[in-house]
């Protein structure tokens, strides 16, 4: 069902700051739209920076990859989960939020790569990425498409 964790996320009020910031702490950026998303790598770990209107906003998301959405959505209700939603597809995958037994939101993510090539080739036709080298994302809210 679930094969790994896809990605941490930290939503931020300034992403070119939390760009600055993680770039400090020896993290590698591997991709970032302008105030709209940004990727960076710590070995073979993802954080993912995702903006937020305010501070109050901000929490850090766990993101559990998988290779068949439906299935695993479909597999986790029978055993009892209760989502906060339904998937919702945007570009960068599917996503579908649940809560943990201390209310800690966890999100279950398809990526959608094709989509995303998609996506990464019209922003950089625009001028709107600063680094563009393939993420898999181009934003992310938990339970929001």
């Amino acid at each position: 069902m679930i094969k790994k964790v896809g990605m941490l996320i930290v939503m931020e009020t300034d992403i070119a700051k939390a760009v600055e910031f993680y770039q400090k702490l020896g993290l590698k950026l591997v991709f970032h739209l302008k105030d709209k998303w940004a990727e960076m790598r710590l070995g073979d770990i993802k954080f993912g920076l995702c903006p937020a209107s305010t501070t109050q906003e901000g929490h850090t998301c766990i993101v559990l990859e998988v290779e068949d959405m439906d299935g695993t959505f479909k597999a986790l209700q029978e055993k009892g989960i209760e989502f906060l939603n339904e998937p919702i597809e945007a570009t960068h995958g599917i996503m579908v939020s649940f809560k943990d037994p201390s209310g800690n939101i966890l999100d279950l993510y398809q990526p959608t790569p094709e989509k995303v090539a998609d996506l990464v080739k019209q922003t950089a036709q625009k001028g709107e990425s600063d680094k563009c080298c393939g993420s898999k994302q181009d934003c992310c809210k938990t339970g929001v498409a």
